[in-house]
């Protein structure tokens, strides 16, 4: 595995076009590797105990179901997204960080709206204070993807300016 390179480092000893193979060819360090595991093991668990409760019980409520199917759809997204940032192999860079912010910001609105959905067809205040749980999330949700973006303009500024250095150069 490589080591991470320190850019400015990188573009003193190499040429500049070395110093971007370079930054392009790091592998996913362990921590992040463990941790995409970790996503993708919770996810399956997840999962695997919602499909097993949603078929060992075929008279569930008709709201229930579609909670269930709900549930599952999420879990398995998750399971998607590791394993994609997993088979890459490679730093993902911004693009993991505006994916999983993404789909953190669609779930957290799914689950607000099905909880304030199910309040006003008379699920009682348990499921108000799940929307207004639900409302919470969005919002750290929602200041990630914020973060997400702005991490991912300020790699296509640098990238901008690095394709011009490099149109000046040759």
């Amino acid at each position: 595995m490589n080591t991470p390179v320190n850019f400015t480092a990188a573009s003193d000893e190499a040429p500049l076009p070395e110093a971007l193979r370079l930054l392009l060819e790091q592998e996913l360090s362990p921590g992040a590797r463990l941790a995409y595991v970790g996503l993708l093991l919770l996810a399956l668990a997840g999962g695997v105990t919602v499909a097993s409760l949603w078929l060992t019980e075929p008279s569930l409520p008709m709201r229930t179901q579609v909670a269930f199917a709900a549930l599952l759809t999420i879990e398995l997204s998750w399971c998607g997204f590791a394993i994609w940032a997993l088979r890459h192999r490679r730093v993902l860079y911004a693009r993991h960080r505006l994916v999983s912010a993404r789909m953190a910001t669609l779930f957290c609105a799914a689950f607000s709206a099905g909880a304030f959905v199910l309040a006003a067809s008379g699920g009682g205040l348990s499921a108000f204070l799940a929307g207004a749980l639900g409302l919470i999330m969005l919002a750290v949700a929602l200041a990630l993807l914020v973060r997400a973006h702005r991490y991912y303009d300020g790699l296509q500024r640098r990238r901008s300016e690095l394709q011009r250095a490099l149109d000046e150069c040759g």
